[in-house]
């Protein structure tokens, strides 16, 4: 049994209307962009090769990790 009908209905009703996409109908965008202007294609190749690089990351063995961060030498430690 549920406790209050009516909050369970209204609950149901913004479930719907997100499902449906009520207010992105109801206020269509004038243009696919955000704030810097990029389009949507353009985050979506942003992000697929920031995601791919944090893949190839993932695949690198822990050894490999270590090796190449301790490796690396800083300028700082060049000039003493």
């Amino acid at each position: 049994q549920i406790a209050d009908p009516e909050t369970c209905d209204r609950m149901y009703e913004s479930l719907v209307r997100i499902h449906t996409n009520y207010y992105k109908n109801k206020y269509p965008r004038l243009k696919d962009t955000n704030f810097t202007g990029v389009t949507i294609e353009d985050c979506k190749m942003i992000l697929a090769t920031d995601i791919l690089k944090q893949m190839e990351d993932m695949k690198k063995g822990t050894w490999k990790k270590l090796r190449e961060k301790f490796s690396a030498k800083k300028p700082e430690e060049d000039s003493k």
